[in-house]
């Protein structure tokens, strides 16, 4: 196993939690199912390519705020009725809903976002179709959660997204404003001691962001 970098060597023995799965589990053949209509319904032109090198398509746009705060909702959404049951459900209200696409050997960089439980924003994940060896890297903490989990992790932290496998993989993004119904479906200490993760964040940022630029 490669030496863990800096950034990851962070999170080495603070106790936290950096990822959990909910207490929300859908059909995962059904979801596929729901999912593969929904993209077969978007002309391939009008699929968006955000940081794929070779050109294919890496996302696709189920609900969007406008500049009004109103949630917009785009056609593919009504393919996927047990994405939209289970967030009615589970009392979830989004501000973005994406199909996201990880085409195969391509990996999603070392990263961070504002996103985590103990913020004001958070990313939930619902898995469509996973490859067996691909994972994400949270601080020192690989993980993997199978099609149908919807799960979430500490995105404040330097995150990394491998899929060095040859198929595709195909997650819902759900991106949201944290309130006390969303952190109820998860562990609380997955957003339990939020001045430790805020510092510990930090310094990984720091220490990500030094290695960037040493290399230039």
């Amino acid at each position: 196993m490669a030496a863990l970098l800096p950034w990851q060597e962070m999170t080495v023995g603070s106790g936290l939690m950096l990822s959990a799965a909910s207490s929300i589990r859908v059909d995962p053949g059904m979801l596929e199912q729901q999912v593969q209509a929904a993209i077969d319904s978007v002309p391939d032109e009008q699929r968006n390519r955000f940081g794929n090198p070779s050109g294919d398509w890496t996302a696709i746009t189920l609900l969007y705020t406008d500049p009004k705060g109103m949630p917009v909702p785009q056609p593919p959404l009504a393919h996927i009725p047990l994405l939209t049951d289970l967030l009615r459900d589970a009392g979830i209200d989004p501000f973005g809903l994406h199909i996201t696409r990880q085409p195969p050997g391509v990996d999603l960089k070392w990263h961070f976002d504002h996103q985590a439980l103990h913020l004001n924003i958070c990313r939930l994940l619902l898995p469509v179709r996973v490859p067996a060896d691909a994972f994400t890297w949270i601080g020192h903490e690989k993980v993997a959660y199978p099609p149908g989990t919807l799960w979430t992790g500490d995105f404040a932290l330097p995150h990394q997204v491998e899929n060095q496998t040859d198929q595709e993989r195909i997650v819902i993004a759900i991106d949201s404003h944290v309130t006390p119904a969303i952190q109820a479906l998860f562990p609380a200490d997955l957003y339990a001691h939020a001045e430790q993760r805020m510092a510990l964040t930090q310094q990984a940022i720091n220490l990500l962001a030094a290695a960037r630029a040493k290399a230039g």
